[in-house]
């Protein structure tokens, strides 16, 4: 009795994983083709939003929404520069410490960082390959490991202390403090989505604090400026 009811349990276990995976897969599909759907009727969808706009709010909504794209567009030329300087920097360091698969592993760790430290979960594929390695070639395994480790570490630096001030505060006008804190304010709000928009936000946010402060200020010294009477 105690047998069957294992089997069953086992049995359930692994359908229910199964309609699990199934489910996911689905989802994933139906979000791709929506994606692909939206993107052939991309042009048919902006005009009719642009229609759905009051149109005594479309100025200042086309306005904030070409801004946005502007900025979002700086950022992600930017973060894809810094990616492939990233993945570049990767591959040269596995190389030098023999690691298997040192391409393909560089590449993924710069793609992977599209988004800010999200490079930081390849550290699982990293472990297996340094595993396979050392069983491979008979090298001690921690030998491996902390020379990835440190290959991580030289990388990061490099990325925090010379390509993200240059290159992403090139393109979007801010300095390296500003960028750190915005990274770590938005991205303890909103996770991974506030390390993807901290940088296009903190932009706009601080171009619309300044436009706001030029034109109160404007506004200011107007009134206060005194009338000048015609003389007589």
């Amino acid at each position: 009795m105690k047998m069957f009811e294992s089997v069953i349990s086992s049995t359930w276990s692994i359908v229910t994983s199964g309609i699990s995976l199934i489910i996911g897969v689905l989802s994933w599909f139906i979000v791709f083709l929506y994606v692909i759907f939206i993107m052939l009727d991309y042009e048919r969808l902006s005009k009719s939003f642009h229609r759905m706009v009051p149109p005594a709010y479309r100025k200042t909504v086309f306005r904030i929404g070409n801004d946005i794209q502007r900025s979002m567009n700086h950022y992600f030329r930017g973060q894809a520069l810094i990616s492939f300087c990233v993945g570049v920097l990767f591959c040269v360091g596995f190389l030098i410490i023999g690691m298997p698969l040192a391409v393909i592993l560089g590449m993924f760790i710069g793609l992977l960082n599209m988004v800010p430290y999200l490079q930081l979960i390849s550290l699982v594929p990293t472990t297996l390959l340094c595993l396979v390695c050392s069983v491979d070639s008979g090298i001690d395994f921690w030998v491996i490991f902390w020379e990835c480790m440190a290959v991580y570490c030289i990388v990061q630096c490099i990325q925090d202390l010379f390509l993200t001030p240059k290159i992403m505060g090139k393109a979007m006008g801010l300095n390296p403090a500003i960028i750190l804190l915005s990274l770590s304010v938005w991205g303890s709000l909103l996770g991974f989505l506030g390390l993807i928009i901290a940088l296009p936000l903190t932009t706009l946010l601080l171009a619309y604090y300044d436009e706001y402060l030029t034109v109160v200020s404007h506004r200011d010294e107007k009134h206060d400026k005194p009338d000048k009477k015609p003389a007589t």
